[in-house]
């Protein structure tokens, strides 16, 4: 069994997070309400002046299926995800459901942890800041072999980024790759 598909050593801390919980609940809301108000037309008694009494019943059920049938949609896109890393002596591990990955320590030279920041006021050209694990990798394909968990940066640089949901995790990982390999951290 090769190295990148063995599992990461016993006893590793694992750090966890969910995605897409909020988008999922959303849209669990729209279908819920539009599809209510798709089933039930006649519920909702418009008054004398207004325009919605010309409407007929099987145009506003129709109307408002369509809009549950959006978020039925929107709820299939985002399942929430269970994400897991675990950081030991050889990389930095990721599970995602049926995805996963490692990423050596042998395939980057430098990580840092970016908190998140908003734009400057009064500055057109400044960009807010997510929280991310800020990669620099060794060679150039990097994003390329792990494309299900970085992105390369915008500005073209050689860095790449691990976006994650919240600071909490940033700081976790950077601890735990600080803890294994207090080198690479700078």
């Amino acid at each position: 069994m090769s190295e990148k598909t063995s599992s990461p050593e016993p006893g590793a801390p694992v750090i966890e997070y969910r995605s897409g919980r909020w988008l999922f609940l959303g849209g669990l809301a729209l279908f819920v309400f539009f599809g209510l108000v798709a089933l039930f037309p006649e519920a909702g008694h418009p008054s004398a002046s207004s325009r919605a009494k010309d409407l007929s019943p099987t145009a506003v059920s129709f109307l408002f299926g369509a809009l549950a049938l959006s978020g039925l949609f929107v709820m299939i896109g985002s399942v929430p995800r269970r994400h897991r890393f675990v950081v030991d002596a050889r990389g930095l591990w990721w599970w995602a459901g049926r995805k996963s990955d490692l990423i050596a320590w042998d395939e980057v030279r430098a990580v840092r942890g970016q908190e998140p920041r908003p734009p400057v006021k009064g500055d057109p050209n400044s960009k807010s800041l997510l929280p991310a694990l800020v990669f620099t990798p060794v060679d150039s394909g990097f994003a390329n072999r792990h494309g299900a968990l970085v992105k390369p940066r915008p500005d073209a640089g050689p860095e790449v980024d691990l976006k994650l949901p919240n600071s909490t995790t940033v700081r976790q990982l950077t601890q735990e790759i600080t803890r294994v390999r207090p080198d690479l951290i700078h």
